[in-house]
């Protein structure tokens, strides 16, 4: 069975696509597109006229993924629809335009299915942390082996808070308030005696591609993740773009990302970062599988 799954995020519209094979899943093709709701939500709390785009990016990335005969569809979407106040709106137009529903995730299911996706190849049997860095909110889950303990969702977003207090490039005293500010969200973190932080989002797949595009590492250090950022903010975004190889915007996105990470690195006291490309869409379709249609519930 061929399944697929699109999600509306704050920064980025997703569709990936995968096979089940055995009861896992093999993914087949991943397309995006980064319409970057999360920032006009921030600041108007709405969608707006920013529905066109983002729905723009949602047929985009559905008409490539469709190539590939997917058997089955499912739609999500995550903080900036759950935020807005013509969310509810904006996800019956979304749906109207594809042809399934699209839910809108609560944060706690978001947090749970996010762990789905990264827990299905990155679980550890002792206790271990999921950092889900999207582009207006962190889900934080302390577990142990594949079994959530505890869980979060702070207002961390790489999009937003890129939006509120970077320019192009970034200056030092302006990442010195973006840090005091994630800063006091952080201390909503939940504890944990943890060994391992596994990181899923944007920021994080990508991040190993700033240092290198051949066998990009699957860990970073802390010296890796301050590299990135160094290069990061090394000249305006397009112009870092074209060097490292990623679009414009995700450039942008990633200079607060990087921060976020290293902060909560810092937090729950470890040095590596496991990256996962594993996460929402892999917990949705997994999800999928155990409960059917009510998958998002």
């Amino acid at each position: 069975m061929r399944l697929a799954a699109v999600d509306i995020g704050s920064n980025t519209v997703h569709a990936l696509v995968a096979d089940v094979v055995r009861g896992k899943l093999e993914d087949v093709a991943h397309y995006v597109e980064m319409p970057e709701l999360g920032a006009r939500v921030a600041r108007t709390g709405e969608i707006g006229p920013g529905a066109k785009a983002a729905i723009r990016a949602l047929r985009s990335v559905l008409a490539r993924a469709r190539s590939h005969n997917f058997d089955v569809l499912i739609a999500g979407a995550t903080q900036a629809v759950r935020q807005a106040k013509d969310g509810a709106d904006f996800a019956r137009a979304a749906g109207d335009a594809i042809g399934v529903t699209v839910h809108v995730i609560s944060a706690k299911r978001e947090a749970e299915l996010s762990f789905l996706g990264v827990a299905s190849r990155h679980a550890v049997r002792r206790e271990w942390v999921m950092v889900d860095l999207g582009g207006g909110s962190t889900e934080v889950v302390i577990a142990r082996g594949r079994e959530m303990l505890r869980a979060a969702t702070l207002p961390i977003g790489s999009g937003v808070l890129a939006g509120m207090y970077l320019s192009d490039p970034p200056k030092p005293e302006e990442r010195a308030r973006m840090r005091r500010a994630a800063l006091r969200e952080l201390a909503r973190a939940p504890d944990g005696e943890v060994e391992r932080l596994v990181a899923t989002g944007g920021t994080a797949s990508n991040l190993p591609l700033v240092l290198t595009h051949r066998n990009p590492p699957p860990v970073l250090t802390t010296a890796d993740l301050l590299n990135c950022e160094a290069r990061l903010d090394a000249g305006r975004a397009t112009d870092v773009a074209r060097a490292v190889g990623l679009p414009a915007n995700r450039v942008r996105a990633m200079r607060a990302g990087v921060e976020a990470l290293l902060l909560f690195l810092d937090w729950y006291g470890l040095a590596l970062l496991q990256i996962s490309h594993e996460g929402l869409r892999h917990g949705m379709l997994l999800a999928y599988l155990d409960r059917g249609n009510d998958w998002w519930r």
